[in-house]
């Protein structure tokens, strides 16, 4: 696959979130995906979608907004925003959960993925869960 191709499946693969049903991810995603984030280890897809859902939960409505993209062969990374209102319980990878504060939050991420033959096999997802549970009021100002 081209460089080109790799970008627009990863861009799919975004977009899947931000349509709210993850199932359409299944599109883009290979049978054998795995994702790690802040707070897990490696995740296949029905456990990433349970760790998405629980932000789109807590957020609802928002969208993940790619501010830059950069492509190297099979890999494709997406520097990214995304804002909302936290109107719902928050899931923690630990199984808890955070009650709505009802205050907007932005957070700043990256998403790094490998892309084989139109799919996204690996994603690996990092943004600053501090500054978001600080502007949560759930941490002290840092």
């Amino acid at each position: 696959m081209s460089e080109h191709e790799n970008v627009k499946a990863a861009q799919a693969w975004i977009d899947a979130w931000n349509s709210g049903d993850l199932s359409k991810a299944d599109l883009y995603e290979a049978d054998n995906f795995q994702a790690e984030n802040p707070g897990t280890g490696p995740l296949n897809s029905a456990q990433s979608r349970a760790y998405i859902q629980s932000f789109l939960t807590a957020f609802p409505g928002s969208k993940i907004e790619v501010v830059h993209t950069i492509v190297q062969g099979d890999y494709v990374v997406t520097n990214w925003k995304t804002s909302g209102t936290n109107n719902g319980p928050l899931q923690t990878p630990s199984g808890g959960s955070i009650p709505p504060t009802g205050k907007t939050a932005t957070t700043m991420g990256s998403s790094t993925v490998l892309v084989k033959n139109g799919k996204v096999v690996h994603a690996w997802n990092y943004f600053d869960m501090a500054t978001l549970l600080g502007q949560l009021g759930l941490l002290p100002p840092m």
